[in-house]
């Protein structure tokens, strides 16, 4: 499967042409993220052509000079990715004309010549701005494939695909009746991500698995225990000892509905854990642990991909609940990430990573309160931080919300009160500095050590 993944402001840059009478074309700076036979290409830059390298410029044609492309190549190659060769049929089908096959056989050499990549892909948006339509090709040395799908993560989580998925009526007849058929066919087409399959993981996973979600990876290195038997959904006594993901796994197929489960008995701090990751739309943080956290918080930017993270503190001082405080932060290219929100504690990330003797001992002297002890948890509330978590991936699909959705959503259940905020990114940080975004497969992976 073949996917061009976009920043949301770079999607509305790429699909303002469509309001135009005439064609117009530029190139996509893009890097690459392979997971297999999958493979994801993360857009970056659009380098428009100029107006003097237009020769012909028509609704139906378009022609260019050499110099409203050469350049733009070397760029790809100084930022060491590929360059995907774009144009637009405003009002019209997206479906490459018999000249449209010419120009890509002509084009396709020099691209990958000149950006020393074995890659050539292009792109051609149809429709309006409000209903885009696309269609897609890349080539590489040994086949041509078609590109399946586009993925939006902004404000907004979008999945364009140019087939119809078909799904069933009678199995998801009244959510056909609340998303329609097409927002059926968006959850059918989705892969989520799931780290963590606890109290709130396991309700995550139950309620995309309901959904009609095609895809599920989930991941948790824990084995199902009678402290954790009361907060993992479908879950048996008779399932004791078995992985939490195999439980997971085991439930969906129970339920029958047909999505395709990964389960990764491993931690995210795994590199190969991690790096499954890569291939999927939209990704849960069901997780404690600091240095997962710090982990997805990467993933968002490198990948193009949106991160809800979330977590649930049961306040309890001598026996007594003080307060119960629910949070889902969404992490995705225009929003503040964990660090900069404050979301992962740097002494207990630092303590996490140190060998667990020394970890053990720092916690006994008291140096990092709390590390290694266990928080208390009911599957009331976790369940409840799960569904407002899912709630917020189905709003930035079908949007739900007339305005913008803010990126953090708290709960103080024991008030009964919701409230929400927004926090810009730092420029000087990864999350606001938009080189990061899309950088995809570097070395090492996510550019931190693992280990």
């Amino acid at each position: 499967m073949t996917t061009l993944a976009f920043p949301g402001e770079l999607w509305d840059e790429a699909r303002a042409p469509l309001e135009l009478e005439v064609e117009t074309a530029g190139i996509i700076l893009a890097r690459v993220g392979d997971a297999g036979e999958r493979r994801t290409l993360l857009a970056r830059r659009i380098l428009w052509v100029p107006e003097d390298a237009y020769l012909r410029r028509e609704r139906l044609a378009l022609e260019i000079a050499s110099h409203g492309y050469v350049p733009a190549l070397k760029q790809a190659a100084e930022d060491g990715g590929v360059a995907i060769f774009f144009h637009t049929h405003p009002g019209g089908d997206p479906n490459p004309s018999e000249y449209d096959d010419v120009v890509e056989e002509r084009l396709r050499e020099p691209f990958q010549i000149r950006t020393g990549q074995p890659l050539y892909a292009s792109l051609i948006l149809g429709g309006s701005p409000e209903r885009p339509r696309f269609s897609g090709r890349m080539w590489d040395v040994r086949s041509e494939r078609q590109l399946e799908r586009i993925r939006i993560a902004g404000s907004r989580v979008q999945i364009l695909t140019p087939a119809e998925v078909e799904v069933s009526d009678d199995l998801f007849d009244r959510q056909i009746r609340a998303f329609g058929r097409e927002g059926q066919r968006v959850l059918k087409s989705l892969h989520v991500g799931i780290v963590g399959a606890g109290g709130t993981g396991s309700a995550v996973f139950e309620q995309v698995v309901r959904l009609g979600v095609g895809e599920v990876t989930i991941i948790d290195d824990d084995l199902l225990t009678k402290t954790n038997l009361t907060r993992i959904h479908e879950s048996a006594m008779h399932q004791l000892g078995e992985s939490k993901v195999a439980v997971a796994d085991c439930a969906a197929e129970r339920i029958g509905l047909g999505t395709t489960v990964t389960a990764v008995p491993a931690r995210i701090t795994d590199l190969a854990a991690a790096r499954a990751l890569t291939d999927c739309d939209v990704v849960f943080g069901c997780t404690d642990d600091n240095r997962g956290r710090a982990i997805l918080s990467r993933l968002a930017y490198w990948y193009l991909l949106p991160v809800f993270d979330t977590a649930f503190l049961v306040d309890v001082e001598g026996g007594l609940v003080r307060g119960l405080f629910a949070r889902v932060t969404t992490v995705s290219p225009g929003t503040a990430c964990l660090f900069c929100r404050n979301r992962i504690d740097a002494q207990q990330l630092a303590a996490e990573a140190l060998p667990d003797a020394e970890r053990a001992q720092l916690a006994a002297e008291g140096y990092v309160p709390g590390l290694g002890q266990p928080d208390p948890a009911v599957g009331a509330y976790t369940t409840l931080t799960a569904t407002l978590a899912v709630a917020e991936l189905l709003d930035r699909l079908f949007a739900f919300s007339e305005t913008e959705p803010p990126s953090e959503l708290l709960a103080r259940v024991h008030d009964r009160a919701i409230s929400t905020t927004k926090v810009a990114p730092r420029l000087e940080h990864y999350c606001g500095d938009r080189s990061y975004w899309g950088r995809g497969d570097t070395e090492p992976f996510l550019e931190q050590l693992w280990g």
